[in-house]
């Protein structure tokens, strides 16, 4: 999940990044992409801690991933975003930030097995973002 200023160039679902406004669909290919990789790891994470099967998630985990989407539906920087870590805008309420970090701790790892592109594609944008924060 990302959030970020003005400033840095959105990167799209197969790589291409846009500089400047995004058209609608494009923000909405954004928030899908990242309801996906949020959905993903949550999902790791409920089957590894709580012990549901692969696609089920628990009662708790259900609603982290239904406060996710409503944030990630509401994010007022769609546009630029980076990752929610780095973002001056935190729209999570503090717990649930708190738990949301600590899914992506546990489940971060694991998405090389479940989701190699992804994963990949992840890192790859967290570098870039980090290497952009750096040129400051």
């Amino acid at each position: 999940m990302a959030c970020g200023n003005g400033a840095e160039p959105s990167v799209l679902a197969d790589g291409t990044q846009v500089s400047g406004p995004l058209s609608e669909g494009q923000r909405q290919e954004k928030r899908d992409r990242e309801l996906r990789v949020v959905g993903t790891m949550v999902g790791i994470y409920c089957q590894g801690n709580h012990g549901t099967r692969q696609g089920d998630l628990c009662e708790e985990c259900r609603e982290l991933l239904a406060y996710a989407a409503r944030r990630i539906e509401r994010c007022p920087v769609i546009d630029t975003k980076t990752f929610c870590s780095t973002c001056a805008v935190h729209c999570y309420a503090p717990e649930r930030r708190e738990a949301i970090r600590t899914v992506m701790r546990y489940a971060g790892p694991r998405m090389l097995l479940r989701d190699p592109k992804g994963a990949l594609r992840h890192l790859a944008d967290a570098r870039a973002a980090a290497k952009r924060m750096r040129g400051r």
